[in-house]
């Protein structure tokens, strides 16, 4: 069992799903839409994926092309939404609602604190988004890890940032989740974990 809650995003394929599943993550996102999966190849591989939370991960424009109610009628129960993106025709149609929160070097705790003020329900903060790596962090860049913690509060929070596997017990010990992001296939069926790997087993 990993010593950090862990969700995982950008899935395009079913050999990314198993791997993260068998890493017991909490949540699962698949991209819909242009560059990502049809919304048949992603029912279909949640077929094959038992435990995680298998979530829709939308971009600006999917909205358009599927609908609240399109995915409610096909049975999804979440969606991952980009910060600013209205949540309210998905939570009317029933749908659980989390949203990516884009962190920049220009942005104080301050500004963290009112975003996510601003969104619902669980929070993917994407620091990677802004070059930002845990290193940053440690230097009080763009914040202190304590004005970060401060921001979070109680929410259910993962953070998408570049972190060493010898930093990966810390960073446990400060913050409730980590975000990995899936990438593509080497070949079909065939994918090399190497590097992700480190890092999960520093965090068991």
């Amino acid at each position: 069992m990993l010593s950090t809650h862990l969700l995982a995003f950008g899935i395009t394929h079913l050999t990314d799903a198993r791997y993260f599943a068998a890493w017991e993550a909490d949540y699962l996102c698949f991209p819909l839409g242009e560059g990502g999966l049809s919304l048949d190849y992603f029912l279909a591989i949640r077929e094959w994926v038992e435990g995680p939370v298998c979530v829709v991960e939308l971009g600006a424009d999917a909205g358009a092309v599927f609908p609240a109610e399109r995915l409610r009628e096909s049975g999804v129960t979440h969606v991952l939404l980009s910060f600013g993106t209205d949540p309210a025709p998905y939570l009317a149609a029933g749908i659980a609602v989390l949203t990516r929160i884009p962190v920049a070097g220009y942005h104080s705790a301050d500004d963290l604190r009112e975003r996510m003020e601003e969104s619902r329900g669980t929070v993917l903060l994407d620091f990677t988004d802004g070059g930002i790596a845990y290193t940053d962090l440690t230097e009080d860049s763009p914040f202190s890890i304590g004005a970060l913690q401060a921001a979070l509060g109680e929410r259910e929070v993962y953070l998408r940032l570049d972190l060493d596997p010898e930093d990966a017990e810390v960073f446990a010990a400060l913050f409730p989740g980590l975000a990995l992001r899936g990438s593509s296939e080497e070949k079909v069926g065939y994918k090399n974990f190497d590097d992700i790997d480190e890092l999960l087993e520093a965090l068991e």
